[in-house]
């Protein structure tokens, strides 16, 4: 006889007591499951709004006093008046190890320009790039932007594509400026604007945007650098950069190696806090996950130490007909094995199923099944751990009875 073939026929002829054992075991996997894949998800959602929305990586040129801010973010080393990058260098930003990984690249130049005896802080940018980094920004119904969608090679993937936005007919005559701006100088979209002593033309008034762009003119670069005479010169380079496969720290570092009078900062204060509260809920989910596996594990253990009470006489009768100690030991253990591979099974496809349907609104963010064959084996190789380590001790005790005393029950 088999010893897989007494473990299976034992556990057919208990059938309530291997379903309860099973479902023990899966609620212990389902639970670390679902935690796990929705706190995941959630990683994920945060690093892709960070790659979607803003820089990640902010240059500014090497300074130590002053500060400013600006987009709301304070920045260290930077003023109107401090020494500037060449915009020559920003080019070679293009050219780091992973350059792949860089999706925007806005070089700016700011400065304080007059305007009707008011001090009015204007920047100058690429504003395609603008746009692109700034997808929160809107502008008023009597404004004359025209934007247009187009398909563009992906930065990551060439054989992809993504849409840009770009700005059309903005001329170097033509700005941009905030509703902060507009509402202190009574100004409107196609009125026209005297910076320092420069005429220039209000294209398009910004929505209020509850940041630092609502006081700022902007205009092109190469308008204010000829407006600031100042030619040539960058202030600051805001950077877009997808993190994946390459820590935005790192890319800083390349960024530093090619910008030598630049110094790149990672921006991590944007989704800090966040980061840290699911930090948190992952602890303590995975906190309660331990908890209710070793519910099931002790689950486990109660019902096979009652079993083999109660197979005392059967074990007996193996022990007397020339089974030995580890024969029964295998016997018991095989019998933890097959329930643990079910209840792994089962519980895997519970947890799945828990971050489809429930993950959206405990994360608040989209989720969706994606069959990971490891992480599959991750959950199923946990359940048999679990399972027949809990089984260690009762198959050593049952193979500790003694033969003669189990047959005088007979």
């Amino acid at each position: 006889m088999k010893l897989r073939n007494i473990s299976l026929g034992n556990l057919k002829r208990k059938k309530s007591k291997m379903v309860f054992l099973i479902v023990g075991m899966a609620i212990g996997i389902a639970t670390v499951v679902s935690i796990f894949t929705i706190t995941q998800a959630m990683h994920d959602d945060v690093e892709k709004k960070l790659d979607e929305y803003g820089a990640n990586i902010m240059v500014l040129p090497k300074s130590d006093t002053l500060s400013m801010t600006y987009g709301g973010i304070s920045i260290s080393g930077a003023h109107y008046d401090v020494r500037e990058i060449s915009e020559d260098e920003v080019d070679t930003i293009w050219d780091i190890r992973n350059s792949g990984n860089l999706t925007v690249v806005s070089p700016k130049l700011l400065g304080a320009v007059d305007v009707g005896g008011d001090e009015i802080l204007v920047v100058g940018a690429d504003l395609t790039s603008e746009i692109a980094l700034k997808k929160w920004w809107e502008f008023t119904d009597e404004s004359n932007i025209e934007l247009t969608r187009i398909e563009k090679p992906s930065p990551i993937d060439p054989e992809k594509t993504t849409v840009v936005t770009e700005i059309e007919d903005f001329g170097n005559n033509d700005v941009l400026i905030g509703s902060a701006v507009a509402e202190k100088l009574a100004k409107n979209p196609s009125d026209e604007i005297i910076l320092n002593g420069q005429l220039f033309n209000i294209k398009g008034l910004l929505k209020q945007t509850g940041s630092q762009d609502d006081s700022i003119i902007f205009m092109n670069l190469e308008a204010a650098q000829d407006l600031l005479e100042k030619e040539g010169k960058i202030t600051l380079v805001e950077v877009a950069a997808i993190c994946s496969g390459c820590p935005v720290e790192v890319m800083a570092e390349q960024i530093n190696g090619a910008i030598p009078s630049g110094h790149a900062t990672p921006i991590k204060q944007v989704v800090s806090q966040r980061m840290e509260t699911i930090d948190k809920v992952n602890r303590f989910g995975m906190a309660v996950g331990i908890v209710v596996l070793i519910i099931g594990s002790m689950i486990v253990f109660v019902t096979m130490m009652s079993s083999v009470n109660e197979r005392t006489r059967e074990i007996g009768i193996f022990r007397a007909i020339g089974f030995r100690r580890t024969h029964i030991v295998k016997v018991i253990i095989l019998e933890a094995f097959v329930l643990s591979v079910i209840a792994g099974i089962i519980g895997y496809g519970i947890g799945m199923g828990i971050t489809l349907t429930a993950g959206e609104r405990i994360a608040e963010i989209e989720t969706s099944i994606s069959i990971d064959p490891y992480f599959a084996g991750a959950a199923l190789a946990l359940s048999v751990f679990v399972g027949t380590f809990a089984t260690i001790y009762p198959a050593l005790k049952a193979s500790r009875i003694d033969p003669s005393d189990a047959l005088r029950h007979i």
